[in-house]
């Protein structure tokens, strides 16, 4: 069996590893942008409740009223702090999952030229069989013919 033929699961296994590699990746860089996504809405509530509470100010309020909006901003803020933990852990998930593709990708490539190289090398045998065959067979016609 020519090697070509011998090392082409090798590669395909490679290929798997490399696009689950690169599955995992996306799915990484999706909970990351969903995870900022959410942070940003957080961010934008934070924002509305401060303007209502300046509102709320200007009209006057009591002090119950003052404290549940100081209660429930203190509570917006720490659900902010936790999605920017979350993020960060992402981030550094995210940073792993490139590292392992980018591994994956290297070790495809490899085996790619290797694979490359053994096939050129076949070829190579084929294509000098193919032109003994052709230079024996023009030898025998020139000796066939009877011309000797």
């Amino acid at each position: 069996m020519e090697n070509s033929k011998r090392f082409k699961p090798i590669v395909d296994l490679a290929h798997d590893s490399e696009r689950q590699a690169a599955r995992a990746l996306g799915v990484a860089l999706q909970k990351l942008n969903e995870s900022k996504e959410q942070l940003d809405q957080l961010n934008s509530y934070r924002e509305e409740y401060t303007q209502r509470l300046q509102q709320a100010g200007v009209h006057g309020m009591s002090g119950q009223q003052l404290n549940e909006y100081h209660g429930f901003m203190a509570k917006i803020d720490a659900a902010i702090t936790s999605q920017k933990s979350t993020i960060e852990k992402m981030q550094v998930i995210l940073e792993d999952k490139k590292k392992f593709w980018s591994s994956k990708r290297g070790r495809s490539k490899a085996l790619d030229s290797v694979l490359d190289s053994y096939l050129k090398k076949e070829q190579l045998k084929i294509d000098k069989r193919d032109q003994r065959e052709q230079d024996d067979r023009a030898g025998h016609g020139e000796n066939g013919n009877g011309h000797e």
